[in-house]
């Protein structure tokens, strides 16, 4: 196996629109010939949300700037604060809430590099970063 090593400016991220305002700033992929991640930094505007979904993989979600309320499996809510993190295991469903007026700041990592998401309401799977991954026409 060939060595990477990278250095990731975060002013020349690759910034990806999911919609509603949410900004995916994306650190480590299979872009970069990562094999076992898949990383970025999310910034959410005040209230906003992204939809109820899981993924096939797990997921941590630190904050790094203001306050977001997750929701697990629709009855389990979690505040985080600034450097707070949450482990979500693989097919557990998750919404992510910003109810402040203060933007949020969240660095994901994802346990693979082939990650997908599946919207709860629709059924709908996708994989990340994707075009499809759009939160613009979901509850």
């Amino acid at each position: 196996m060939k060595r990477v090593i990278e250095h990731l400016p975060f002013s020349k991220l690759p910034k990806i629109s999911r919609g509603r305002g949410i900004i995916n700033h994306l650190i480590a992929s299979k872009k970069i010939r990562a094999r076992k991640i898949h990383s970025g930094i999310t910034f959410l505007p005040p209230n906003t949300s992204v939809p109820d979904h899981s993924h096939n993989t797990e997921e941590q979600v630190t904050i790094l700037k203001g306050t977001l309320k997750i929701i697990l499996n629709g009855d389990q809510e979690i505040i985080c604060k600034s450097y707070d993190s949450t482990f979500i295991s693989s097919n557990v469903r998750h919404e992510l809430i910003n109810e402040s007026e203060e933007e949020v700041h969240a660095i994901i990592i994802y346990g693979s590099a082939d990650v997908t998401r599946t919207f709860t309401e629709t059924r709908e799977t996708v994989e990340i970063g994707s075009s499809k991954d759009n939160f613009t026409n979901k509850k």
